[in-house]
């Protein structure tokens, strides 16, 4: 759990004095879209203890890499450790106001009822590609990191061709979950963190461990941050037990 761990007993007084210094609507935050799903289940009970409505945007990590690089205010974001990295790097994050958040697994799906195909080994989730009519998968182009991730994982397998020509990927900022849940791909591939508890989608689990590839997800604090103290909060707030839980219950990994 890193730095704030032991400071758990601190968590109250944290949400005072953040609440006492910030006004209604002034805290901004930039959240990756891959964190849309956890941080919705957690935003009303936060935004409860923190005793302000939050003013959130969700965008892909490197829109929200480049936005702030470019002077735009927040006072945290959230994204993966790619973009915390390059936020670092352009010296627009420093390097003690940076904190783990999540580890995500990349999940293979399929829509709810459906049956689940074996893909338990690297050969079985290669004829599972194969034999689906339809795959869907984050646009590479995107930069989101499952999308990036299944790419080379195509090519290794050498099935980059096939599974290209059937392929139908969501538009910028949605998820394969609501194409599965339409019914419009056989087989989705994304973020545990995106996939899990989808309505109408069925997770069949995680990527073999051959082929699998963690993602880190990560909160930072601007330099240009007008409430650190809301960022510090939540980091706080995830590293409850009630945080955790909302954590577990997705299948992804506290930090």
């Amino acid at each position: 759990m890193r730095m704030l761990r032991a400071q758990h007993l601190l968590f109250p007084f944290i949400f005072a004095a953040a609440s006492s210094q910030a006004c209604a609507g002034d805290t901004r935050a930039l959240v990756t879209i891959g964190m849309q799903r956890l941080f919705d289940d957690v935003r009303p009970a936060f935004e409860a203890a923190y005793g302000e409505k939050l003013r959130v945007e969700f965008a892909s990590t490197l829109d929200i890499a480049k936005r702030v690089e470019a002077g735009e205010t927040a006072d945290f974001v959230i994204t993966s450790r790619a973009g915390i990295d390059r936020l670092i790097k352009a010296d627009s994050v420093t390097t003690d106001r940076h904190f783990a958040l999540v580890g995500s697994s990349i999940a293979v799906a399929v829509p709810a009822g459906h049956p689940k195909p074996d893909i338990s080994t690297v050969e079985a989730l290669k004829r599972a590609l194969l034999a689906a009519r339809t795959v869907s998968f984050t646009d590479p182009a995107s930069g989101g990191p499952s999308g990036l991730h299944l790419e080379k994982v195509l090519a290794q397998l050498g099935i980059a061709k096939q599974v290209k020509e059937k392929t139908k990927h969501p538009p910028a900022g949605g998820a394969v979950g609501d194409i599965l849940a339409k019914g419009e791909a056989d087989i989705g591939i994304q973020q545990m963190a995106e996939l899990s508890s989808f309505n109408g989608v069925d997770v069949v689990g995680p990527l073999p461990n051959e082929l699998q590839s963690m993602t880190e997800y990560e909160i930072a604090i601007p330099r240009n941050a007008v409430h650190p103290e809301a960022g510090k909060a939540f980091v706080e707030f995830m590293r409850s037990p009630q945080g955790v839980a909302a954590i577990t219950v997705r299948r992804l990994d506290p930090r």
